[in-house]
């Protein structure tokens, strides 16, 4: 697949959250898929694990949604800066423990490095600045030098 099929790829999986269309996005993913929270450690396998991944996200911030701010794509992958929103007015469910909803709004940067077999998503590691948005929850202090 081309680097512009790549990057459509990632594009039309943003658009279809930020849609909640759960199973246009989930069209996407290779049914051997590994999607790792670098932040978290956790890892969604396959299909179904990819929509628990979006739902989570839904869940935990009902008006969530993505903003694109860049896509470096190229022959099996594609990288994609996005920012992240939403208001915290649902159970953010996460390895180290549930976080009741705190009614706050989170806005972090982050970045996806995709890999993209058949034109399928198969593997994906999600970066984000988890302390940032642990402060803009009201979570814990700011990081020293935050912007948020």
């Amino acid at each position: 697949m081309s680097a512009r099929d790549n990057e459509a790829i990632v594009r039309e999986a943003h658009e279809a959250f930020n849609a909640r269309d759960l199973d246009r996005a989930v069209a996407y993913a290779a049914e051997d898929l590994e999607w790792t929270v670098v932040a978290s450690g956790e890892t969604f396998h396959g299909p179904e694990g990819y929509r628990r991944y979006m739902q989570n996200w839904i869940d935990a911030f009902s008006d969530a949604g993505t903003e694109i701010t860049a896509v470096h794509a190229g022959d099996g992958f594609a990288v994609v800066e996005f920012t992240g929103r939403g208001t915290h007015d649902g159970t953010l469910k996460s390895p180290a423990g549930d976080v009741p909803a705190t009614g706050r709004v989170s806005e972090n940067a982050f970045c996806e490095v995709v890999q993209i077999e058949d034109g399928k998503i198969s593997r994906a590691r999600t970066y984000l600045d988890l302390a940032t948005m642990m402060a803009q929850l009201g979570l814990m202090p700011a990081p020293e030098g935050a912007a948020g």
